[in-house]
């Protein structure tokens, strides 16, 4: 048997990325027999069409998946389940908060402060699932999403955490643990409010590039709503003071930097300007609290959405204060 040194073509499988398989050309020089430079390119020919074999195979479908994607009938599809589950649970809650003032007119008689606040709080929380029920049919369509389900499934999966509290037990009934629950969740409610109204038609549940927004909240925290629903998590938790609502707790913030990291990554890939977004501004919570807090305050134009949310909170109150005694 004799050896020779000379150049062998032949291909080598890198691996399967998205979905489609790729192939790296090589030439090398390498020392084979003349049967093993033969099994050699034998073993690669059958290899090779394999490999194209997948490719023909498998490139159509994620082409059909992305055709889908981008049309309008699936975008509008994507738009109506947000929409219509929000307006369903505004629709049970509203009823149940207007049986219960029904059956008891006189709690609104003569209200204490824990009453005015405890209903504020579920005024506010109406007020932000009446945007979430809204917003999407008026959204801009992506220009850039997260092509992996593993994302969206954990942004449907942290939706869908506040209704799982209903199935565990309430703790016993406690004014100091209520009052917190209630004055985090007013506050909670109120900035993710504010916060929405600075998103406007760029509102996405899902990972997903429209725009790119760094006015008021946006400001000093890349995420303020994942902020605001973590915090109104925290506040149903303190209702329930069970050891599986702090783990749903430590479920939602873990989803919640989940999503944030996913959503990040889309926005760096679409916008330039990310980068230098990024690096002055903190990703859930902010360096200095204070100064976020404060900024709905300070400045101009939180301060007017900020307003326009109290005032319609108020509103909302005497009405539902002042409605019972007009039914009965």
């Amino acid at each position: 048997m004799t050896w020779q040194t000379q150049p062998i073509r032949g291909f080598e499988i890198s691996g399967i990325s998205s979905g489609l398989i790729s192939i790296r050309y090589l030439e090398r020089e390498t020392t084979f027999s003349r049967s093993c430079r033969e099994e050699f390119l034998r073993r690669v020919s059958v290899e090779y069409c394999i490999v194209r074999a997948a490719r023909f195979m498998v490139m159509p479908f994620g082409d059909i998946r992305r055709k889908i994607e981008q049309s309008l009938i699936y975008d509008w599809a994507m738009r109506c389940p947000i929409a219509g589950y929000s307006a369903f649970v505004l629709y049970r809650d509203v009823a149940a908060f207007l049986q219960q003032a029904l059956h008891d007119p006189g709690l609104f008689e003569h209200p204490d402060g824990g009453v005015i606040i405890a209903a504020m709080a579920r005024i506010s929380q109406w007020m932000f699932v009446v945007l979430l029920s809204i917003q999407p049919l008026f959204r801009l369509r992506p220009v850039a999403k997260s092509e992996r389900m593993l994302p969206r499934a954990v942004a449907l999966v942290a939706v869908c955490i506040p209704l799982v509290f209903l199935s565990i037990e309430r703790a016993p009934p406690d004014l100091a643990f209520n009052l917190a629950a209630a004055t985090v969740s007013l506050f909670a409610n109120v900035m993710a409010v504010v916060t929405v109204s600075f998103l406007g038609r760029s509102l996405s549940v899902m990972p997903e590039a429209r725009r790119l927004v760094q006015s008021g909240p946006y400001g000093i925290v890349r995420h303020p709503l994942y902020l605001c629903e973590t915090l109104g998590t925290a506040a149903v938790a303190l209702q329930y003071r069970s050891p599986a609502a702090a783990g749903l707790l430590l479920l939602t913030i873990a989803l919640q930097a989940a999503r944030g990291y996913w959503e990040e990554d889309v926005l760096a890939r679409t916008f330039p300007d990310f980068a230098a977004y990024r690096s002055r501004t903190s990703f859930v919570i902010p360096r200095s609290p204070l100064r976020f807090a404060a900024s709905f305050v300070t400045d101009l134009g939180t301060r007017r959405r900020l307003a326009l949310v109290l005032a319609s909170l108020v509103a909302v109150l005497a009405l539902a204060t002042v409605l019972p005694r007009l039914i009965i």
